[in-house]
């Protein structure tokens, strides 16, 4: 079953304008496991047991002052792949178009944010909760898991 959902999101961060984009299903897919076995456990500490959604840059801050177990490498896949679905809109002329902030080369598409630390953080942040809070709202996650528990992996039904 598949829900609509808003292809983007636009927020300001910094006196900018910046659209959010999705994730293609397979990143989106990695970043829900990272996110399960890696950042959960931190995004639990930072709250404190509080059920509600966490306040975005409140979160930053924290992620950022957190004990995070994520090696280096395994951060920096992860923020780019956020980044990767970032764009600064920026007028050409008289027309506000998107600019990525991240190539697919891995360089910055927007100069001024590589040393922009607190604005590439919040962007990460607000990347990564648009595109896998709606994977743990409600009981989608719950209702995956119950699909899967008579499942074999390798039985084959006819």
């Amino acid at each position: 079953m598949t829900t609509k959902r808003e292809p983007f999101k636009i927020v300001e961060l910094a006196g900018k304008k910046f659209r959010i984009g999705r994730f293609d299903a397979l990143t989106g897919s990695y970043i829900a496991f990272t996110v399960m076995t890696k950042m959960l456990p931190m995004i639990a500490e930072l709250m404190g047991g509080k059920s509600e959604t966490p306040d975005v840059n409140a979160l930053a801050a924290g992620m950022m002052s957190s004990r995070a177990s994520m090696s280096k490498a395994d951060f920096l896949s992860l923020q780019k792949d956020c980044l990767s679905v970032c764009h600064e809109m920026q007028m050409a002329g008289t027309v506000e178009a998107p600019v990525a902030v991240m190539m697919e080369s891995g360089a910055w598409g927007v100069a001024d944010l590589e040393f922009d630390v607190s604005t590439v953080m919040a962007l990460t942040v607000h990347a990564l909760f648009f595109n896998v809070s709606s994977f743990f709202e409600g009981n989608a996650l719950k209702g995956m898991m119950e699909g899967l528990k008579d499942q074999s992996l390798f039985s084959v039904k006819e």
